[in-house]
């Protein structure tokens, strides 16, 4: 491959925190073929319109892999050998330095597939019928089908299991390709992992597996219906409901699949453990002298050779054969709208959705929780939790379309066409969103979470799955529960036929005549938002605007925007008294803390054996509440002012003065989620910024 490696080292002012990532390749190869169509009937009353499309995808994605390389170079060479630690003496050597003369501490090669084929099928139809049953009424009635195939990589390099089986170290591969016969996998890749205990069948092989690994989806009918009533010459009622479908974006299917075993392996080459017959001590380099082979272009990896892979759980994400489905969205909204005076309307609006069959993660053969473990089996938990799992091969995550989501909107839009130099916009919109997905994409818990298996809930409970979907059930982290939002432009009035100065001669009006001003701003109230999950709430932390004190502590200059969990007595410039009311200077004491008499979340158990273990519960499901007070508001306002400029009949000159974040506020971060302190030394927001800038359009 050609291109810069990813490099470490311990040179941190030279290079970002000491790395320099060179930005792999990622060459993306999309083709689509597509045919489509559209009739349109009318006949009476009755306007019909029908059509289809069919749509073939091919798309050619160089995975992420770091295919250059990942290397580190640190001061594993050059250091000062401490005989008595058995490792550098601190302060001296450099890995920068090492890394000049061509000496690696390791090199890395990730073996990760480079370019998938992803291939897919879409057929959708539709009929739609607009009735005009009178000249007050019109309904529309229509249905659409949509279908799109499971994506099919052209070599089949994919794998899955059923997660209904815990035992075993098996994957599945696509219909009869076996993963022996998968073309381009260096030799080690496999042998390394069949070396670790892996083993594969195909879907064929495997009872009522689907060839594709998921089902084929054949039932998403869309129902449409829409009436519109003219209730007078002013007033107009609008109503509509809607079934819509998507599958899942091919952009996920990369992300969750791309690392699964076997078609996955980081090839590692240590040269500072050489050490004959103990290579667990990283010093071979302190004590040695470089040998030709340790040195670059000499020093390689050997991707054909065996790689020895731990004994630890392998991560695996499983999509889920028996609970898919393409994500399903209903929607119904009732509109009012009122003309209020000429060139002036008022729009209210409800919106209401409710999600299904949407991608959900659930958690797959997670560890037992320690507490949990020892209330079943009087036994002290082992602290390897592989020894927890039911089978201690898997550490997976089962991604199902069962999740669910609800929202309901209140909508209101006040919008006056150009006239009389003004047109202006203004929106105001309420929303509660709930959801149980995860909204990021990414696994991380925004507004919805991986669903916990009962095994690290409080009290090891048997959970249906609707019940662990109603454990992540809670409020939106992404939506805002209000927003307001404008934008208009007003004409100026100034110069010959204005207000202002409307006699002007041509020079002078040139000058003062023909300005426009443009505005667009935005405001909101803050998301929602959660405490740390590994503290424990004993009450509700959240603080009205009233109660906020700022003050300086840990270096900066901060708000408390909730009770959470920090020393008050290092604060300083804030009423002491008042602020320990809030957070006591007595830690167990306040809302938001650690378990334990050490305040680090661990609590006595008593064995079977009489025996006493201080048993951390870091590993339960948090009982906390989720998403449940609302962040820092935040608002902005751009301006614009230009102008036209007549230099001939074609050519004009266009100068404009605009200033972003006009008002040059701050917005502030969200606060800590542990401390409840929010930064006000920093900001989301840009400070203002005033540009100028001159067009010639001819």
């Amino acid at each position: 491959m050609n291109g810069w490696p990813t490099v470490y080292t311990d040179a941190y002012n030279f290079l970002y925190y000491g790395g320099w990532d060179g930005d792999n390749n990622h060459h993306q190869n999309l083709t689509a073929f597509e045919i489509d169509d559209g009739v349109t009937w009318i006949k009476g009353k009755h306007t019909l319109k029908f059509g289809f499309k069919g749509r073939k995808e091919y798309n050619n994605v160089e995975e992420l892999q770091q295919a250059e390389g990942s290397h580190s170079f640190y001061a594993n060479w050059t250091a000062l050998y401490d005989p008595s630690a058995q490792a550098a003496t601190a302060f001296t050597g450099s890995g920068f330095g090492e890394l000049l003369m061509g000496l690696p501490t390791a090199l890395r090669n990730q073996y990760n597939r480079g370019y998938f084929y992803f291939q897919q099928k879409e057929i959708d139809g539709y009929v739609n019928d607009t009735w005009k049953l009178s000249s007050r009424l019109t309904v529309d009635l229509g249905l659409r089908w949509d279908h799109w195939t499971p994506y099919h990589e052209a070599q089949n390099r994919l794998v899955n299991l059923d997660p209904l089986s815990y035992a075993g170290f098996t994957v599945i591969s696509p219909g009869n390709t076996t993963i022996d016969s998968l073309p381009n996998i260096p030799p080690g890749v496999l042998g390394s992992w069949k070396q670790r205990g892996l083993s594969w069948v195909t879907a064929d092989t495997v009872p009522g597996f689907p060839k594709a690994l998921v089902p084929n989806i054949w039932n998403d009918f869309g129902p449409r219906l829409a009436v519109a009533y003219r209730l007078s010459d002013k007033w107009v009622l609008r109503a509509g409901y809607g079934m819509y479908y998507w599958p899942m974006p091919l952009s996920q299917i990369l992300q969750a699949s791309r690392t699964n075993p076997p078609l996955n392996l980081n090839f590692v080459q240590h040269y500072d453990n050489k050490n004959v017959g103990n290579t667990t001590i990283f010093n071979y380099g302190l004590n040695n002298v470089p040998a030709p082979g340790d040195y670059l272009p000499n020093a390689t990896v050997n991707v054909n050779g065996i790689q020895g892979i731990s004994s630890t759980s392998k991560s695996i994400f499983i999509f889920d054969p028996h609970n898919w489905s393409d994500d399903r969205m209903q929607q119904w909204t009732v509109t009012v709208e009122r003309e209020l005076m000429k060139n002036t309307s008022l729009r209210l609006g409800y919106i209401g959705t409710h999600g299904s069959n949407l991608e959900q993660r659930l958690g797959w053969n997670g560890a037992q929780s320690q507490w949990n473990y020892q209330t079943q089996t009087g036994l002290a938990a082992p602290v390897n939790g592989d020894l927890r799992r039911v089978n201690p091969n898997w550490s997976g995550t089962d991604e199902a379309h069962v999740g669910y989501s609800n929202s309901q909107s209140l909508q209101v839009q006040l919008q006056r066409r150009f006239a009389s130099g003004l047109s202006f916009q203004w929106w105001y919109t309420y929303d509660h969103a709930l959801t149980t997905t995860d909204e990021s994409a990414f696994g991380d818990g925004a507004g919805g979470a991986l669903a916990p298996e009962g095994l690290s809930v409080l009290g090891n409970p048997s959970l249906t799955l609707s019940q662990r979907l109603k454990l992540v059930y809670y409020n939106s982290g992404s939506v805002p529960p209000h927003t307001m939002s404008w934008n208009g432009i007003y004409e100026l009035p100034f110069g010959r036929g204005k207000r202002f100065a409307s006699h002007v001669g041509r020079g002078l009006n040139e000058v003062v005549g023909g300005w426009q001003l443009a505005f667009i701003g935005t405001w909101r109230s803050g998301n929602w938002l959660g405490v740390n999950n590994g503290e424990w709430l004993f009450g509700n932390p959240a603080l009205d605007a009233s109660q906020r004190l700022t003050m300086n502590i840990f270096g900066h200059n901060q708000e408390l925007y909730f009770k959470g969990d920090f020393d008050p007595t290092q604060a300083t410039n804030v009423d002491l008294a008042k602020l320990e009311q809030l957070v006591p200077a007595d830690r167990s004491q306040r809302v938001l803390r650690p378990l334990g008499s050490g305040f680090n979340n661990r609590l006595p158990f008593t064995l079977a054996d009489g025996t006493v273990r201080n048993t951390s519960v870091t590993d339960l499901f948090s009982p906390n509440a989720k998403n449940f007070f609302l962040g820092p508001r935040a608002w902005d306002e751009d301006i614009s002012v230009y102008k036209y400029f007549d230099i001939m009949e074609r050519v004009k000159l266009r100068f404009s003065g605009d200033s972003f974040t006009m008002f040059n506020h701050p917005n502030n971060p969200n606060p800590n989620t542990t401390t409840g302190l929010v930064n006000l030394s920093i900001q989301t927001n840009d400070p203002r910024i005033i540009q100028f800038s001159a067009r010639l359009e001819f």
